[in-house]
């Protein structure tokens, strides 16, 4: 069980670090049209082009997800964050920046569903529940890392510094996300398909 909550664990600071990356931008709006030199409506984009991506990247990793397993879906994950925030922090134009946004969504696309697969991988059906909506509350707790520390940040050590933190933060993360998760004990019985009923004795063939 131990095992279990430390997959758990590692799977749901993925998802917190993928919510702070999410929204890490929105909070920096004055800092970001500074930067990038664009006004609110640029700003208001950069959001949808996120969102965009996210949703558009839903399916895909449900199949990478099933096709792969969580512990490689996680490490992507990281790894895209780790390239979007790094290149964010160095971008000085509305392109550099889209493109920035764009690796993120697609980091961010691949979390929820990872962490959604492994709990029942790792855990009784009777905890699956609560467990699912613990993760999701918590996981909110990157908005709050983002509004608070990660703009006190900003503020002190300025944008590249910032967001090249930031982009470190998930690198380690995708590390331990690698080191940990792996399939749990459930996911080979839930995985394999009911036996055929025996023949019926006297059953045309």
């Amino acid at each position: 069980m131990r095992a279990g909550y430390a997959v758990w664990l590692a799977a749901l600071l993925a998802y917190v670090m993928a919510v702070f990356h999410r929204t890490s931008l929105g909070v920096a709006g004055l800092e970001a049209a500074d930067q990038l030199g664009v006004g609110a409506a640029a700003l208001s984009a950069f959001v949808l082009l996120q969102v965009v991506v996210y949703a558009a990247g839903q399916v895909p990793a449900g199949i990478a997800v099933d096709r792969w397993g969580a512990r490689a879906a996680l490490t992507t994950s990281g790894l895209l964050l780790f390239l979007g925030q790094g290149t964010l922090a160095f971008s000085d134009s509305f392109a550099l920046a889209a493109i920035a946004r764009v690796l993120v969504g697609m980091g961010d696309a691949l979390v929820f569903v990872s962490v959604l697969g492994l709990i029942p991988q790792w855990f009784p059906a009777a905890r699956v529940p609560v467990l699912t909506q613990v993760t999701t509350f918590l996981g909110q707790t990157g908005q709050a890392l983002s509004a608070v520390p990660f703009l006190a940040l900003l503020h002190g050590i300025g944008w590249s510094r910032a967001f090249t933190v930031a982009a470190v933060a998930s690198l380690v993360t995708a590390a331990f996300a690698c080191a940990v998760v792996r399939r749990g004990p459930y996911a080979a019985v839930r995985a394999t398909p009911p036996a055929e009923p025996p023949p019926v004795p006297g059953a045309a063939a």
